[in-house]
C-alpha cells in the first residue's frame, strides 16, 4: 500500500481560506495528480486543508472523507528553560538538545514539558485513529510498531492536513518522536510525502518514507515554493524569527 501525507496550500488565516498563492499551489497539486488512482482522500476539517482536498479530487470521483482528529496539532507546552509557553515546532534548538529524553520515543512523552498540555491525551487519539485507518485497508499495527498484513494490496491512500500534524503521523508510522521530526524537518505548502508498505516477510509489514515534502507539481509550473513552516535563514535576514 502507498500512503501520501500532503499539506495544506499556502493558508491566509485571518480569512480561514488559501492566499492566491496557495490556490495556485493547489491547482498545480489537483492537475499533477490528476492520473492517480485514489483509493481515498482523507481530510482535516479545517478550511485550508478542505479546500486543497477539494482540489486535489477534482479529477477523482470520490469526495474527500472529513476527519476532526486530522486537523492541526496546535496544542501548547511550556518550557521550563525559557519561562515560555510554545508550540512543539518552536523550540531553539540549543535549548532542546539539553533534554536527551526528546529523541527517545519510549521516554519523550513522559518529560515534564507535556504535564500540563494536552498533548498526551490528543497523540493517543490521533495514533489509534490513524491505525483503524490503516487496519481498514488491510495494515494492523501490532505493540511493536509493525504492521500485520490482514489484506496485500497496491492502493493509495491520501491523507490532506497539516504541517504539525504531517509530524504526528509520521512519528508514530516510523517510531520516532514527532517532536523530533517537527523540529529537523520543513514542508512547503502542498509538499508531498510518500510511504510505501514493505512486506519482506509474510504477513508482516513496515512502512518506508519514499519521499518528504516533494514539491515537483510546483517546479513543472514554475512556482516557487512558499517560506511557510520555515524560519530565516540568517538572523540579519528580513523574514520569520518566531511563529
Amino acid at each position: 500500500m502507498r500512503i501520501l501525507i500532503i499539506r495544506h496550500g499556502e493558508p491566509d488565516n485571518p480569512n480561514n481560506s488559501l492566499t492566491n498563492k496557495g490556490f495556485d499551489e493547489v491547482k498545480a497539486l489537483g492537475e499533477y495528480y490528476k492520473d492517480e488512482n485514489f483509493k481515498v482522500i482523507y481530510s482535516s476539517p479545517l478550511a485550508r486543508s478542505l479546500i486543497t482536498a477539494n482540489h486535489l479530487a477534482e479529477f477523482h470521483p470520490q469526495k474527500p472523507i472529513v476527519f476532526d482528529w486530522l486537523q492541526e496539532f496546535l496544542y501548547e507546552t511550556y518550557i521550563k528553560d525559557e519561562d515560555v509557553k510554545s508550540y512543539t515546532w518552536d523550540f531553539i534548538p540549543s535549548q532542546f538538545r539539553k533534554h536527551p529524553n526528546y529523541f527517545d520515543p519510549s521516554k519523550y512523552l513522559g518529560e515534564e514539558l507535556f504535564d500540563n498540555s494536552e498533548i498526551r491525551e490528543k497523540y493517543k487519539l490521533v495514533t489509534e485513529s490513524f491505525d483503524k485507518v490503516l487496519e481498514s485497508h488491510g495494515y494492523k499495527r501490532d505493540k511493536d510498531g509493525n504492521y500485520t498484513v490482514l489484506k496485500e494490496n497496491h492502493d493509495t491512500i491520501v491523507f490532506v492536513c497539516h504541517f504539525g500534524m504531517m509530524g504526528v503521523l509520521l512519528s508514530h508510522i516510523m517510531n520516532i518522536p514527532y517532536i523530533v521530526l517537527l523540529q529537523y524537518s520543513a514542508c512547503a505548502p502542498s509538499g508531498v510525502t510518500e510511504l510505501f508498505s514493505e512486506e519482506r516477510r509474510k504477513g508482516t509489514a513496515q512502512f518506508r518514507m519514499s519521499r518528504f515534502g516533494d514539491i515537483t507539481h510546483l517546479l513543472t509550473t514554475n512556482q516557487k515554493p512558499s517560506f511557510h513552516a520555515r524560519f530565516c535563514e540568517c538572523y540579519s535576514d528580513d523574514t520569520r524569527h518566531e511563529r
